[in-house]
């Protein structure tokens, strides 16, 4: 098995031979390169110690050289890793201390996976002590070791077990997944953030994924799980709420991080509203529920101030009725302000939520289609700005001051877009005349 690397890791690693130090290029790298895929990023190990890798290249950075780990500036960053063995995680994270080695194996021993946990230099091709290459053709996700051992060294990695499952569209191997489901309360001694990370990439890669990891995000959506066992009997869907869910972040294209999160949470609300009447399934008021729970998660997750404004809002109108195009159009666009950016992600989620109902449900999708068409080519006055008068002309204009002003434009936004054809100066007047007559 021959890896070819690029001319600069290529010099990376005869630097070091040449000095007498071994050096690999190590994990993610080589996995991709055995898939066929082109590494984003190289890596290398070696047992050159920290202050010799310093000595060895001019221009480096000390990214992380308490734990082996020096970043080689060349055509492209490299991080440069001495051999090492890890102590207990205390925190569930990081290690309380390494001891650097002289054995390439033992440094692949601490590492999460069998795919990530393989070596290669062109010299002596490929090291791979943990049958890495054999899961990889097997398609299968295996801890190094004993998986209880590396989940509770690290519970970041049970996150990074599903990810790689979506990105490839493996299978997690079954004692790996024991220990998963068994230790799946230590996720909480992760960050936040990273918790975020991980599973938007698993979105982005493979959503249905999340359909395996219930028990695992649990602390922070327990309602995964009740949708996963929520059953929809009606002509409208032929999926239980998890995997309708799921079907429709899969149809998200473009991926857009707000939008997913959107779509995840979109109908977690269903099991508290489900109802049956003559053997149909009914969830009346669900997206009002969704939207309280996005908001819960939004604010857990620490996401952006926008996404904890906007996800709720479009969770909780996402199956707003669209029997009346311009009403709708008004609704939004008149009456609460939204803007044009938001009604578009609006099209957008229910687009994905429509056609990830049954064939049956799917047929609504012509309603969809007529309100964009109508919205695309709606000449009506939708913001303040397209008003043909503006707050200093109701000053100098007329005797209104403080609050009135501001509830006179939006009387004339609303009157302007039922009356396109009165959006003029004197029109408008005349309109603010009658209904706060100041003469």
């Amino acid at each position: 098995m021959k890896i070819l690397c690029p001319d600069y890791v290529k010099n990376i690693l005869d630097t070091f031979h040449q000095a007498g130090f071994q050096a690999y290029i190590v994990g993610g790298c080589v996995r991709d390169a055995l898939l066929n895929l082109t590494p984003k990023d190289y890596d290398v190990t070696t047992n050159a110690k920290p202050e010799q890798v310093q000595a060895l290249f001019e221009r480096t950075i000390p990214t992380g050289i308490a734990h082996g780990t020096i970043t080689i500036l060349s055509d492209q960053p490299v991080e440069v890793t001495t051999f090492r063995q890890e102590s207990m995680y205390s925190d569930h994270r990081h290690p309380d201390h390494v001891a650097f080695v002289n054995d390439l194996t033992e440094d692949l021993a601490r590492r999460d996976f069998t795919i990530n946990a393989m070596a290669y230099d062109p010299k002596t091709g490929l090291i791979d002590p943990f049958g890495g290459q054999a899961d990889l053709k097997a398609q299968r996700i295996r801890a190094v070791g004993d998986p209880y051992q590396r989940f509770q060294e690290d519970a970041l990695r049970m996150l990074r077990a599903h990810r790689f499952a979506a990105r490839f569209h493996f299978q997690i191997e079954t004692q790996t997944e024991k220990a998963i489901q068994q230790l799946h309360e230590d996720i909480q001694y992760v960050s936040v953030e990273r918790v975020r990370h991980e599973v938007l990439e698993i979105l982005r890669s493979n959503p249905y994924e999340i359909e395996n990891m219930t028990l695992l995000l649990s602390h922070w959506m327990p309602e995964l799980e009740s949708c996963r066992t929520c059953l929809q009997q009606t002509p409208y869907h032929d999926t239980n709420v998890l995997h309708h869910i799921l079907r429709a972040v899969k149809l998200l294209d473009p991926f857009d991080e707000t939008l997913a999160w959107t779509l995840l949470f979109h109908d977690l609300g269903k099991p508290a509203c489900h109802t049956t009447k003559n053997g149909i399934d009914h969830f009346k008021g669900h997206p009002a529920k969704s939207a309280e729970i996005s908001s819960r998660i939004c604010k857990e997750f620490k996401m952006t101030n926008t996404q904890k404004k906007v996800i709720p809002l479009l969770v909780r109108y996402h199956d707003e009725k669209m029997k009346d195009p311009l009403a709708f159009i008004r609704k939004f666009r008149i009456e609460k302000h939204w803007s044009d950016a938001w009604i578009k992600q609006l099209f957008i989620v229910k687009y994905c939520d429509i056609m990830a109902h049954s064939v049956y449900g799917q047929q609504t999708i012509k309603k969809l289609e007529t309100l964009e068409d109508c919205y695309q080519g709606c000449d009506r006055p939708m913001e303040y700005s397209q008003l043909a008068i503006n707050g200093k002309d109701i000053v100098e204009n007329t005797n209104l001051s403080g609050k009135d002003i501001a509830n006179a434009l939006q009387a004339c936004l609303e009157y302007a877009f039922d009356h396109p054809e009165k959006n003029h100066k004197t029109d408008l007047f005349v309109y603010i005349e009658s209904r706060y007559p100041w003469k």
